[in-house]
């Protein structure tokens, strides 16, 4: 029960919590890497659920045009800049 109600929260702790930890260090190799496999794992899961859960939010928010704009927005920048990242690295 713990865990389904802080999972976003604990992905966002693990994805940037992975990318402190690899700045903190000086040991290169194995360590690096498995930093980098939890901040893509741990990103690639918490930003779709975060939209997930905020547009299933809609229904229950007294001010439902408002927030369906603003999640909305949010949904788009984000599509946005991860699309500026994909295409970018070609």
């Amino acid at each position: 029960m713990w865990l389904k109600r802080h999972l976003e929260g604990t992905l966002w702790l693990a994805s940037f919590g992975s990318l402190i930890l690899a700045a903190q260090t000086w040991a290169v190799g194995a360590y690096l890497a498995v930093m980098a496999g939890i901040f893509v794992v741990s990103t690639v899961v918490v930003i779709p659920l975060h939209f997930y859960r905020a547009w299933r939010r809609l229904r229950n928010v007294p001010n439902k045009r408002a927030y369906a704009f603003w999640v909305g927005l949010e949904t788009l920048f984000a599509g946005g800049l991860m699309s500026a990242f994909i295409l970018g690295t070609r």
